[in-house]
């Protein structure tokens, strides 16, 4: 069974902020076993809404709507498909009569913007709001087979309609049609490169890594080739769900009874934030040290003033002392430094931009890895917090 979705909002079109609802839409569509064919963003226009319905309805069986329900003289979308389907709209009187009593409560007068938050298509089967006003519908064209579903641009409202919507469909059960992988260690074309002959995939590059998609229609051919993409992947492999990287190593420091500490120069404290965001982190984070000025590293770390001036504060001697001295001043069994240049500026013919040397602590076991990555500032330091946090992974997985 084919989809579409159509987002309104001329706050999305305009730029002024960004869409969401039709990725959450699209995911719980594919779950439950529909083909998504398009999803389209369109303007607070009556006639450009109803022309995407029109398009949307030639192309789906099930055509999902979200935004335009509200009160608002932009609100537009139930007009828009009286206007596709030529279907009159009317009040569903026991939500008009909710609305009312809302209003009281509230010590409101009842107008015909907030009136026709009651209106639907004639016909169609009301889907209640939880917690707003707007009421969501579905709209079933019997001469056709196909069904328009209308539901709020709020998200919180929105999501639980959504899967009212899915009931009243027939298509509550969800199926098991996508497995993720999240790596880093690879590039984007060394992975495509090893999973070449796997078909259903879908494989996305960030800062944080190489996001790889597994899917099938059959859940048995679905769980063979997530077994070959572990073989292939292995220790690359950092997560087989949506979540992050410093939960990983959160839950791998809590299970080793293991505290750390940082010291930070080009990622200015995002490796310890990205640590501290997991809730519990205070049982193993003790601390982090931003010494982003060569006197910050001399004064706060410990780092030779002799050895910045000789090797300058890019380089694996300012990187091993500044992981020293953060290990000694919070006393932890791990630490991490970090010492680069995140650019824009700050390169030399012998020290590129993006070069970094991340110093890693563990016990009495010290490295220093060297990495080069270049892209926009940022992203840099994304990037530079990522490598660090995925060495303690390794090092504890082993």
């Amino acid at each position: 069974m084919k989809c579409y979705i159509l987002i309104t909002g001329s706050e999305f079109t305009l730029g002024l902020k960004q869409e969401k609802n039709s990725l959450y839409i699209a995911r719980e569509a594919y779950d439950r076993g529909l083909d998504i064919v398009g999803i389209t963003i369109t303007g607070d226009d009556i006639y450009k809404i109803s022309f995407f319905i029109k398009v949307a309805l030639d192309k789906a069986d099930i055509v999902f709507i979200s935004g335009g329900l509200g009160g608002t003289s932009d609100d537009l979308t139930r007009e828009a498909i009286e206007e596709a389907i030529g279907v009159p709209l009317v009040y569903d009187e026991d939500w008009l009569k909710k609305i009312k009593e809302y209003l009281k409560e509230t010590n409101r007068d009842l107008n015909d913007k907030i009136k026709k938050m009651a209106k639907i298509p004639y016909g169609s089967k009301k889907i209640e709001n939880p917690v707003g006003r707007a009421l969501g519908f579905i709209k079933v064209l019997d001469d056709v087979k196909k069904a328009i579903v209308a539901l709020p641009g709020v998200p919180q409202e929105m999501e639980p309609m959504l899967e009212k919507a899915f009931e009243l469909l027939g298509l509550k059960e969800k199926k098991k049609r996508i497995h993720l992988f999240r790596t880093f260690g690879k590039s984007e074309v060394e992975i495509d490169e090893l999973l070449k002959d796997i078909d259903g995939k879908v494989i996305n590059a960030s800062p944080k890594g190489v996001d790889i998609w597994i899917t099938d229609q059959e859940p048995v051919f679905l769980e063979n080739k997530v077994k070959v993409v572990r073989e292939r992947l292995g220790e690359i492999i950092y997560a087989e769900d949506n979540i992050e990287m410093e939960e990983v190593v959160g839950k791998l420091l809590k299970e080793n009874n293991l505290t750390i500490s940082t010291a930070e120069s080009s990622t200015g404290g995002l490796i310890v934030s990205r640590l501290i965001n997991v809730p519990g982190s205070s049982a193993y984070v003790m601390g982090g040290i931003v010494s982003y000025s060569n006197e910050a590293k001399i004064n706060l770390l410990g780092v030779k003033k002799e050895s910045i001036e000789k090797y300058g504060a890019v380089s694996p001697v300012v990187a091993e002392e500044m992981v020293k001295g953060a290990k000694e001043k919070f006393n932890t069994d791990i630490a991490l430094s970090d010492t680069g240049i995140a650019g824009p500026t700050g390169a030399t013919e012998e020290k590129p931009l993006g070069l970094h040397y991340i110093g890693f602590l563990f016990k009495d076991e010290l490295q220093v890895e060297k990495v080069i990555f270049q892209n926009e500032r940022n992203n840099v330091r994304l990037y530079i917090s990522q490598y660090a946090l995925n060495l303690i992974r390794l090092k504890l997985k082993k």
